[in-house]
């Protein structure tokens, strides 16, 4: 009777501390399961999908393609797709091609075709738009880790699909149509990955990043091929899955917004929000203010690259632009009339007020971008504004007398960019109006570029690779921006 009476008690005691520990450890931070999803051509294939627990939606995602008739997607389940969902709040989708383990479907890939095997892009179709109908999933933000011939179908489909932001390329083989891909977009940032003794891999990896033109493109060195490479190269997959936070998690939620003046007009634009930030966080901003030749869409590339560093920015179109056109109030450049257009400084001040009542953005960290007239809206819808620290002027446009007391009077730095070229057949040289707004700026820390071959406005962008990068610089120091992880 007592034995039974210790055994009762031990099995209380061993349940309870069980229980304790079951309390105290670590709750797993993603869910994994296995899915299933139809081709547009009728065929099933298998997955497995890696889901991050309560990340902040919309979360970026990527599908990671095992290798056709080598690997199968078990590769990265315990690897990439699970230090993805788990570390980094990224949602991962791993996919055998048809063909291969769960996907046969009838046939092995051994037996395809060439034209079996242009249907692996089908693959890569279905994937990316099952992993963009999940629910939290940034159906403009996915990523693609593709190997060996896969990576051919990959860059293919990436041509096709608004979706995808960035791709990973491991022991890759290119087609002259992924070639051309390559070439024309570059939006998209390459992340190649080959080892030095697969040399016929080695060498398209490397035509890819040479091709490639976005900046964050790279590649990586090591033994071996496909994903076995991971095991060869300790910190590999990190370095991976740190890229791609930077590059496709880091470019955030672009969504489209519109917001009042105060005289009454309805203005539409793009609010993009950085993707590394801790919830509940807020981080600086930035009003990206185009010149009267463009539109919002100038500021594509400056608006990701400013995402990238942790900076908030809003883009929008002036009154007269584009869906900002009214019948009863004109359009601009053909019946808007010069007194309405110059009350475009309401629109930088209403779009300020609009970024700065955003829960994630600091209201008194306020950054403006202008360009050729632009530049003049952009200060005149600052005078008086304590919320905005730093500008950015490109091309500075004529000086009004109220746009000179602003620069006399208000401390703040301004980083004026002209090009000697720069003329306007009425008014006179965009750089001699530059270099005078340099002059009477108050602040000490207000700096001057001046090129002699760089253009007008954000034109400019185009033309010199390196003003995107120190203007965001720019932006991180005098907003104070906190680096991203």
């Amino acid at each position: 009777m007592q034995r039974e009476t210790n055994r009762a008690v031990t099995s209380s005691v061993f349940l309870f501390v069980g229980l304790a520990l079951l309390a105290v450890l670590p709750k797993p931070a993603h869910s994994q399961s296995v899915v299933t999803f139809k081709t547009e051509d009728g065929l099933t294939l298998y997955g497995t999908l890696h889901l991050p627990k309560n990340p902040q939606p919309p979360f970026a995602a990527a599908v990671l393609f095992a290798e056709p008739e080598w690997i199968v997607r078990s590769t990265y389940d315990a690897g990439l797709a699970h230090d993805l969902a788990e570390n980094y709040g990224i949602a991962a989708l791993t996919v055998d091609f048809r063909g291969t383990a769960g996907n046969v479907n009838g046939r092995m890939f051994q037996t395809f075709s060439a034209r079996d095997r242009e249907k692996l892009q089908l693959d890569v179709r279905g994937a990316i738009r099952f992993l963009a109908s999940q629910k939290g999933v940034d159906p403009k933000r996915i990523g693609i880790v593709a190997v060996g011939v896969g990576t051919n179908y990959a860059l293919l489909e990436a041509a096709e699909s608004p979706a995808v932001q960035g791709l990973i390329l491991i022991s890759g083989s290119l087609s002259d149509g992924a070639r051309d891909y390559i070439r024309s977009r570059r939006d998209i940032p390459i992340l190649c990955i080959a080892g030095t003794d697969d040399k016929e891999s080695f060498r398209d990896m490397s035509e890819a990043l040479y091709l490639s033109k976005n900046k964050a493109s790279n590649i990586l060195l090591s033994t071996g091929h496909g994903t076995t490479i991971f095991s060869r190269t300790e910190g590999l997959a990190k370095q991976v899955n740190q890229w791609f936070a930077d590059n496709i998690k880091g470019l955030g939620a672009e969504t489209e917004i519109s917001f009042q003046t105060e005289d009454g007009w309805s203005l539409h634009g793009k609010l993009r929000l950085p993707g590394n930030r801790d919830a509940g966080t807020r981080v600086p901003g930035v009003v990206l203010v185009h010149g009267a030749q463009h539109d919002q869409e100038t500021y594509y590339d400056l608006s990701r690259a400013l995402a990238k560093k942790g900076i908030a920015s809003v883009s929008f179109d002036w009154r007269g632009k584009n869906r900002e056109i009214t019948e009863t109030r004109g359009h601009y450049g053909v019946n808007l009339s010069a007194a309405e257009r110059d009350k475009t400084s309401l629109d930088v001040k209403a779009a300020i007020n609009f970024l700065a009542s955003q829960s994630a953005v600091n209201p008194n960290q306020i950054g403006v971008v202008g360009a050729t007239l632009g530049t003049l809206f952009a200060m005149q819808g600052s005078i008086g504004d304590s919320r905005v620290k730093t500008m950015v002027m490109l091309s500075q446009y004529q000086l009004d007398a109220a746009v000179k007391q602003f620069l006399t009077t208000t401390d703040i730095p301004i980083f004026f960019i002209a090009s000697t070229e720069d003329r306007n057949t009425e008014l006179g040289s965009l750089a001699d109006f530059t270099a005078e707004a340099y002059r009477l700026s108050k602040n000490k820390f207000t700096e001057f570029i001046l090129y002699d071959d760089a253009g007008r406005g954000s034109e400019m962008l185009e033309k010199k690779d390196e003003l995107e990068g120190m203007i965001v610089r720019w932006f991180q120091q005098k907003l104070a921006a906190a680096p991203v992880r």
